[in-house]
């Protein structure tokens, strides 16, 4: 059986890397992307976004050019835009949600009084993953941070964490 995959926050490939197999794949294993997503906002130039459609040989859609598609593989879909923009109907159902999701508000990226956790630019992107699991209930997610989200926020040690192990807990995961 073949569990097809949401890749949220996909940055180059690292989880498609890891589920699929390299580039060229005959993608007959244990697991099949049918959507990725990857957006920078703070950047004009999509740079991740780049190297993840020219790596799995997606090519830009002709009526929407933050679509990328496989020329091959029709139900293989990369957006690159904000996740917020993309409505829970229009995300394929699948078997497993992956994400690395921006761990700036919790990472050494930045210093203890200015980690914002949960309530951080970036931080809040939980909250989409959240929102695509409430609507699409897949049956498996699997989500990587860094260990400081264990500690965040610093005046209020572990909170972030339980508070998406509570929303986790609630869906039944």
């Amino acid at each position: 059986m073949t569990l097809r995959v949401v890749e949220l926050f996909a940055g180059v490939g690292g989880f498609r890397l890891g589920l699929e197999g390299p580039p060229g794949s005959t993608r007959e294993g244990g697991f099949r992307v049918v959507l990725s997503n990857q957006w920078e906002p703070t950047t004009k130039r999509q740079h991740a976004a780049e190297v993840y459609a020219s790596r799995w040989g997606l090519e830009q859609d002709s009526e929407n050019p933050l679509y990328f598609r496989h020329p091959t593989y029709t139900d293989d879909l990369f957006i690159n835009d904000d996740i917020a923009e993309i409505p829970a109907k229009d995300i394929p159902d699948h078997d497993l949600l992956v994400g690395g999701f921006p761990c700036q508000d919790y990472s050494v990226a930045k210093t203890l009084d200015k980690a914002k956790g949960l309530q951080g630019k970036k931080g809040v992107l939980w909250w989409e993953i959240y929102r695509i699991i409430k609507a699409k209930k897949p049956k498996h997610v699997l989500l990587e941070n860094v260990d400081r989200l264990l500690k965040s926020p610093v005046k209020q040690r572990g909170r972030d964490f339980a508070v998406m192990l509570a929303c986790l807990s609630e869906q039944g995961y």
